[in-house]
């Protein structure tokens, strides 16, 4: 074997150790493969009690797992994915960290109607947290419930109360709708629960039960920002279709600042209303009291009398008009339009464009609203200053002149397009004249050869000087 590997070239040693190497490659390849089947995920994005769970019922059933993402995620073999996921799924595993109404499963005959009652709001707190969860917005939820049972000696008539806390999955958030619908939810499952006593919170301890389930209430910050956002780009969407019709480019600027008041106010007014001919009222009742002459029986004439008096009583009814005006949160208080654009209009125009945005967009100037419209024009380049040149100074770019002028800025060469075959093509030769200088190489000899070689020319050599 060591006469045959000295036997051969140099390229022939390098070749066949890399034969072997190739070789050596592949059956490592191979057994690895043998040995290390494809994984598939099983399960992704769990929790940790969930993955716990999933790899104890894995180990049971002596299925091969592997855990990534840091533990959130379960690796099984591919061929046994999915009938590996429909064996868990059939035993209830996972459970999501909650247990429900299974807990009834092997009922004790021996428990306390007070054990009972907590089983019970255990087993519904967990079927609510399981509905929850599985919302494609929420990762997971959690449900308290304070559910009140009636007694005869009570005497205060309280209600039951809940409180839900959801944590949302990355870059995900609910609307006041789905709060709403959560809050149903909830209320519909526990009795004499009414939607409005549960109370929606997320991973921060922000409040999202903000709007009441019968109907809109208080909103949030985040809702209110929502709702300043979508108005103020509509009003910026209508404004930028009108300006591209009058410009007919999109070298303008406009922005849109909508104030919105979220007050609750509540205004009642009454005033009296005028009725009846003159405008006092409708007569309802008149009482008159009149006193005539008296006569004096001392006088035989019956000349004298005494004093008179009259009285008079009237009573008029008076209309009541009464106005209660609600005003709901969330109304417009006042809308002010900015617009950038060139100095290419008139000032005439530029008033009447700024006459048919004001009625485009409906804006009421008693309101406050306003609308102005710059026209600015665009900044004109700047030639670079050159620093007046010092006498007596020679410029480093020339030879015992003065710099009067600045050369323009020699832009960077560009490489001619067939710059890149000749440059490929010149390697190209290269790489064939080393490959066929290296197959001209002469053989090395062998130990034999060499021997035979020196001795043949020894041989010359002294044949040499004998015919001399």
């Amino acid at each position: 074997m060591r006469q045959f590997f000295t036997s051969m070239s140099r390229r022939s040693r390098i070749a066949f150790v890399a034969g072997l190497l190739m070789i050596a490659c592949v059956i490592g390849g191979a057994t690895w493969w043998i040995t290390h089947p494809p994984y598939g995920v099983l399960f992704g994005e769990l929790r940790e009690s969930d993955a716990a769970e999933i790899t104890a019922a894995l180990s049971q059933m002596q299925v091969p797992y592997r855990l990534a993402d840091e533990g959130k995620t379960i690796l099984v073999p591919a061929e046994q994915v999915y009938g590996t996921r429909m064996k868990l799924v059939s035993q209830g595993v996972p459970k999501g960290g909650s247990v429900g109404f299974e807990l009834f499963k092997d009922s004790d005959y021996g428990v306390t109607e007070f054990a009972q009652k907590v089983n019970f709001q255990r087993a519904l707190q967990g079927e609510l947290e399981r509905t929850i969860s599985s919302l494609s917005e929420v990762e997971s939820a959690r449900v308290h419930l304070t559910i009140h049972h009636p007694s005869l000696f009570e005497r205060g008539q309280e209600t039951s109360k809940a409180s839900v806390t959801l944590n949302l999955r990355p870059h995900k958030r609910l609307d006041a709708r789905e709060v709403v619908g959560i809050q149903r939810l909830v209320a519909s499952a526990v009795e004499e629960l009414k939607p409005d006593s549960v109370v929606v919170l997320d991973g921060k301890g922000l409040v999202l039960s903000g709007y009441a389930a019968d109907g809109p209430g208080e909103a949030s910050i985040g809702d209110r920002l929502d709702e300043q956002t979508r108005i103020e780009t509509g009003l910026r969407k209508r404004v930028g279709q009108m300006l591209h019709r009058v410009l007919l480019a999109d070298d303008f600027t406009v922005s849109v600042n909508v104030r919105l008041n979220y007050d609750r106010v509540k205004q009642v007014s009454e005033r009296l209303l005028a009725q009846g001919k003159d405008g006092n009222g409708l007569l309802v009742r008149e009482k008159t009291d009149v006193t005539g002459h008296v006569i004096d029986s001392s006088d035989p004439d019956h000349v004298r009398t005494g004093p008179t008096s009259n009285g008079r009583e009237v009573e008029y009814a008076h209309g009541h008009e009464q106005e209660e005006v609600d005003r709901a949160p969330g109304r417009i208080e006042r809308i002010s339009v900015g617009i950038v654009i060139p100095s290419t209009l008139p000032r005439a125009e530029i008033e009447k464009l700024s006459a048919v945005v004001s009625a485009g967009l409906g804006l009421d100037p008693s309101r406050g609203d306003k609308v102005d419209i710059a026209a600015i024009a665009l900044p004109e380049r700047v030639a670079a200053v050159v620093p007046a040149p010092v006498p007596g100074a020679v410029s480093p770019t020339s030879t015992g002149t003065h710099a009067t002028e600045t050369e323009p800025a020699r832009s960077p060469a560009r490489v001619a397009w067939w710059a890149y075959p000749s440059v490929a093509a010149l390697v190209a030769i290269i790489l064939a004249s080393l490959f066929k200088a290296s197959r001209n190489v002469p053989r090395r000899l062998l130990p034999s050869e060499r021997e035979e070689t020196l001795a043949r020319l020894h041989q010359w050599i002294e044949s040499a000087e004998v015919e001399r």
